[in-house]
């Protein structure tokens, strides 16, 4: 009797396990289906932000600024959508590498240029591409 509560013990074990794993898992995948870009902050030199609204251009070099920066960027979701060229550019946003190599992100309403490329943004991920300008535009 106590060697059969013993295997039943261990084999619910093993199968709560596995289903934690597999749950792990499937949400690092969901995680990052529809993801814009994926950029280092070390590889980063300096990020310039324009934003038409204020008329105003900033260069972020400060490296805990960058930092946040590219956090939030790292964060935005979109799908590939059709060029969009009847929208008013509202702002700008370019990371510029160590390297030498830049990539570009441009905001017309809801739709997000990035290297060429037209994605796309849910209200939220609009925000916060909004929001990145606003805060390190000033």
């Amino acid at each position: 009797m106590a060697r059969q509560k013993k295997s039943s013990n261990r084999s619910k074990m093993v199968i709560i396990v596995f289903f934690v794993v597999l749950l792990i898992f499937s949400a690092s995948l969901i995680s990052s289906r529809n993801k814009l870009v994926d950029i280092n902050s070390k590889d980063v030199d300096y990020i310039e932000i324009v934003s038409n609204k204020s008329n105003n251009m900033k260069n972020v070099k400060d490296k805990k600024d960058v930092e946040k920066i590219v956090k939030k960027l790292n964060k935005l979701r979109g799908k590939q959508a059709n060029k969009d060229i009847n929208a008013e550019i509202i702002s700008y946003v370019n990371v510029y590498f160590v390297s030498g190599n830049k990539i570009s992100f441009v905001k017309t309403g809801l739709t997000l240029r990035v290297n060429d490329i037209y994605y796309n943004l849910s209200g939220a991920d609009s925000k916060l591409f909004d929001n990145i300008v606003e805060d390190f535009s000033k």
